[in-house]
C-alpha cells in the first residue's frame, strides 16, 4: 500500500504523530519516498504550466489593491525582444516561455512624471511556494477531504498574500523614489530584497499552520526527513559520529 494512503500513518485522537514512530527500514523508506514524491510534483507544477493567465490575474489584483492604497497604477502588457531582457529575466525567458517576451506590467508614475515599471513573471506569482507546498500536503498521509481543503485553502491564502506582497513593495518603493528622491534600482531593492521577502518568509509559516490546522501533518513529514538525513547520511560519516 502507498505510504499516502496507509492508514496506520494518518494522524487520529489517539495516535497525533504515527509518522515519527517509524523505525528503520520502514522510515527510510518513507523519507526517500515522500522527498522524491515533493521534488517531482514540486517540479512538474512549477515549471509544466502555462503561467500567463496567473501572471495576469496577479496584476490585476496587484494593480487593485494598488488602488485601493491611494496609488495611480497603470495596467500595460511589456513587450521586448531577448537581446533587451536582464540576465535573470532571460534565463526565465529561455526555461519557461521561449516563445514569448510578453508580460503583464504596472506602470506608476512618481512626482518627477517618470514612470516606474513593474513587470509580473513566473517568479512573481508566487507559485515556488505554492507549488512546493502542494508536493508536501499530497505526500504527507492524510485523509482525502483534508488534503483537498488544505490544497485549496494555502492556494487563495498564497494568491491573495502574494498580491499584497506585490503591492506593498511597489507602494514602498514608490515612496522611496517619490518622497525621498532615491533611485528607483535601489528603491525596489530595499522594497524587494529587505521587506519583500521576509514578508514571503513569514508567509509560507502562516500558510503551513493552515496546512496543519487541517490535519495534514506536513511538519512530521519534515522532521522524519531531517531525522534520516542526520541519523542515517551524515551520523554514518566518520567525521560526524560523534
Amino acid at each position: 500500500m502507498p505510504f499516502y494512503n496507509d492508514e496506520r500513518l494518518i494522524p487520529t485522537e489517539d495516535n497525533e504523530h504515527p509518522l515519527l514512530k517509524l523505525k528503520g527500514k520502514e522510515r527510510r523508506k518513507f523519507a526517500i519516498y515522500s522527498l522524491t514524491g515533493t521534488v517531482l510534483i514540486t517540479i512538474l507544477l512549477y515549471i509544466v504550466p502555462p503561467y500567463y493567465g496567473l501572471e495576469m490575474l496577479t496584476t490585476h489584483t496587484s494593480y487593485f489593491f494598488l488602488d485601493i492604497f491611494g496609488f495611480k497604477p497603470r495596467y500595460f502588457t511589456y513587450e521586448d525582444k531577448i537581446q533587451n531582457l536582464e540576465f535573470i529575466d532571460a534565463i526565465f525567458y529561455n526555461l519557461f516561455d521561449n516563445t514569448r517576451a510578453t508580460y503583464p506590467a504596472i506602470a506608476i508614475e512618481s512626482k518627477n512624471q517618470l514612470p516606474n515599471y513593474y513587470m509580473i513573471i513566473r517568479a512573481c506569482t508566487g507559485m515556488q511556494a505554492g507549488a512546493l507546498l502542494l508536493g508536501l500536503i499530497w505526500m504527507t498521509p492524510a485523509h482525502l477531504q483534508n488534503k483537498i481543503k488544505a490544497s485549496y485553502t494555502v492556494l487563495i491564502a498564497l494568491f491573495i498574500g502574494n498580491a499584497l506582497r506585490i503591492a506593498s513593495m511597489i507602494a514602498i518603493a514608490t515612496i522611496f523614489t517619490s518622497d525621498f528622491g532615491v533611485d528607483h534600482n535601489i528603491a525596489w531593492h530595499y522594497a524587494h530584497d529587505w521587506m519583500g521577502q521576509p514578508i514571503g518568509f513569514f508567509g509560507t509559516i502562516l500558510f503551513t499552520i493552515f496546512i496543519e490546522k487541517n490535519d495534514v501533518r506536513i511538519l512530521d513529514t519534515i522532521t522524519l526527513w531531517v531525522d534520516v538525513l542526520m541519523q542515517d547520511v551524515l551520523g554514518k560519516l566518520p567525521l560526524l559520529k560523534n
